[in-house]
């Protein structure tokens, strides 16, 4: 997002997440505020290694008690939003396996992070959206997407199941069948496809449009009562049994070492 008109303070810098307070002049002089967290890792498209995703926990865990900001905008800087998880990153052996297991579902925490925020979320979303990246646009509460922006979960082609908790996710998001065809096929996702499902909010043309669209939406939302959007918050995270029964994703991590395990022995 452009920083014309807007007056910013950073209020926490972390290795790979900038969190700011931006406020912005209304059109009736009314002054509005809201958080944006950067992603900064834009060197690598935003990759989620082990140090991004923790950075997003903490960073989401420090915005649940900035009780002044009801809205929060998460972004990429760079040419990407998110490109996914980092496949570079080599696991560190000399590890406990409790720490090994800490680390494997730092993806499931960082997803969770984001959707239990008590404020809304909304994703500026382009260049890239893979995988976990996609996973982190599905966790905002509003989507508002380039649309040239690739969306895909690339994950059945590097020989890896979907997890952080997406399956779940993706199939309350899209219905099933869809979910199925997304995952098992890897196939991209075109942004006005996205859109027919209900899985995007808004498509902007480029950057310029959709920061003017999450200006515009920030603006309607700085309209409504605080209270008010705090309970809708609440409704919402009460009512997604889909995710939250059983909490039948809490060892969805697991796979993937279960999965290395078996390529192993064959």
């Amino acid at each position: 997002m452009g920083t014309k008109g807007e007056n910013v303070k950073v209020l926490l810098k972390l290795q790979n997440v900038l969190v700011e307070e931006v406020s912005l002049i209304g059109k009736d002089s009314t002054t509005l505020s809201f958080g944006r967290v950067w992603l900064t890792r834009f060197q690598a498209r935003n990759a989620l290694d082990s140090q991004t995703l923790q950075d997003i926990v903490d960073t989401f865990n420090y915005l649940q008690t900035q009780f002044h900001l009801n809205v929060v905008v998460l972004a990429g800087r760079g040419e990407s939003f998110c490109s996914g998880a980092d496949l570079k990153e080599k696991a560190d052996q000399s590890k406990s396996g409790r720490e090994k297991r800490y680390n494997i579902q730092l993806g499931r925490r960082a997803i969770a992070a984001i959707e239990n925020l008590e404020a809304i979320t909304i994703a500026r979303v382009h260049g890239h959206a893979a995988g976990g990246g996609f996973g982190l646009m599905q966790a905002c509460d509003l989507r508002i997407v380039v649309e040239n922006t690739r969306l895909w979960l690339p994950e059945v082609d590097i020989k890896l199941p979907l997890t952080w908790g997406l399956t779940a996710r993706l199939i309350r998001d899209v219905g099933r069948a869809k979910a199925m065809e997304l995952i098992a096929m890897g196939t991209d996702l075109a942004v006005r496809d996205a859109y027919r499902l209900g899985l995007v909010n808004r498509i902007a043309k480029d950057e310029e449009e959709l920061d003017a669209t999450v200006r515009e939406w920030l603006a309607v939302l700085g309209t409504k009562n605080k209270s008010t959007l705090h309970f809708i918050k609440t409704q919402f995270r009460q009512l997604d049994i889909m995710v939250d029964l059983g909490r039948a994703t809490d060892t969805d991590n697991d796979y993937l070492l279960y999965n290395r395990l078996l390529d192993a022995s064959l």
